[in-house]
């Protein structure tokens, strides 16, 4: 029962799988190719629950729309025992983790090689890369052997192991908290999706082609180790746990009044008015300065994008310190950000799930 944030080994199960896997693995596949998306996080339903270790299962529960920025999996089997990794496949760690984990979870005895790249990789800045590898790697290994393990369970299973690299350190990972968006965006369709309780998507709703996102990362950002990163935030964790005991209740009732009932309708508008409260008005984004300063002084100049319609979706993702507006006037966005000395990346909505292809 882990109840800290110290670093532990890799490849550690602290959560076994709920469900037995009964489903014989298929050994007559031999190499699997996937394409997963990634997510962005726009906020948590209850802060206060990243507060404390409960053995890496955090329940605040979050809101998330799944992008067109994808990971690359290959997975061949070897002929040599345990795992190699391709020289070009970057963060290590997160792969050899993630082999582990489904190694222990389903009990195959292959080799295996795996080669990962992706069509973007920005680490910590907001858009779950971390989570989003060993997921990858996760789902690969999963469909390699016959998917045994159901997609729900493995959403719960990398979120409730999930750890993250650190800088000059191959033998551990650190305790990060993960809610399960990152796993969930490849694994349940739609563009927008709502997660509760352990890791578990309670509706999802696919978002028109016209709408575009417009992603803006500060230039003068030097991302953080994942140690230091984690650091800084423990050292602020009193204001997520005052944001939700001061907003929780509120923040709930508005996504079951208006937010769900919007998504049955197709409508994105009364979501986008509820992130916009809990990130500007709540207090999160000053919860999330932590990690850069900066973002409080981003966010004034940028809230007007909200207020005057030209954004329907305007969040900080996870704690930053990446912004994004889901819009139909990318090009106004765009200058915007880019006028507050932000790096601008155009994506789409992907409302999918993970491709793959197999090969026997």
């Amino acid at each position: 029962m882990k109840t800290d944030f110290k670093l532990f080994p890799i490849g550690t199960v602290f959560n076994p799988l709920k469900q037995v896997v009964s489903r014989s693995l298929d050994y007559t596949i031999q190499e699997v190719d996937i394409k997963f998306p990634s997510r962005l996080n726009a906020m948590a339903i209850d802060p206060s629950k990243i507060v404390s270790n409960n053995n890496l299962v955090y329940t605040p529960g979050e809101i998330t729309f799944v992008i067109d920025i994808f990971t690359n999996v290959s997975i061949k089997k070897s002929s040599t025992a345990g795992l190699s990794i391709s020289d070009t496949t970057q963060r290590k760690s997160l792969v050899s983790h993630a082999f582990l984990l489904m190694q222990k979870a389903i009990g195959f005895e292959d080799g295996l090689h795996i080669s990962v790249s992706k069509s973007l990789d920005m680490r910590h800045c907001g858009l779950g890369s971390s989570s989003n590898l060993i997921a990858s790697v996760s789902v690969a290994i999963n469909e390699l052997y016959g998917k045994p393990i159901d997609d729900k369970e493995l959403v719960r299973y990398c979120a409730q192991n999930h750890g993250e690299e650190i800088d000059g350190n191959d033998e551990e990972l650190v305790p990060v908290q993960s809610i399960g968006g990152s796993a969930a965006a490849g694994l349940v369709s739609g563009g927008m999706q709502v997660l509760a309780g352990e890791s578990v998507v309670i509706k999802n709703m696919n978002i028109s082609d016209e709408y575009s996102v417009v992603i803006g990362i500060p230039k003068d950002y030097v991302p953080l180790d994942a140690k230091e990163s984690l650091d800084k935030e423990l050292s602020a964790l009193d204001g997520f746990l005052n944001t939700g005991k001061v907003y929780g209740k509120e923040i709930a009732y508005n996504i079951l009044h208006d937010g769900l009932p919007a998504m049955e309708c197709g409508n994105l508008i009364p979501f986008g008015n509820i992130i916009f409260e809990y990130r500007f008005n709540m207090g999160s984004i000053n919860n999330c300065s932590f990690c850069y300063p900066p973002i409080m002084n981003i966010a004034e100049k940028i809230s007007f994008l909200k207020h005057d319609g030209y954004a329907d979706v305007l969040s900080l993702s996870s704690v930053g310190p990446g912004f994004f507006a889901i819009t139909k006037d990318p090009d106004f966005c765009t200058k915007t950000f880019e006028s507050l000395g932000m790096n601008v990346y155009h994506h789409k909505i992907y409302n999918g799930t993970y491709i793959y292809e197999l090969k026997k």
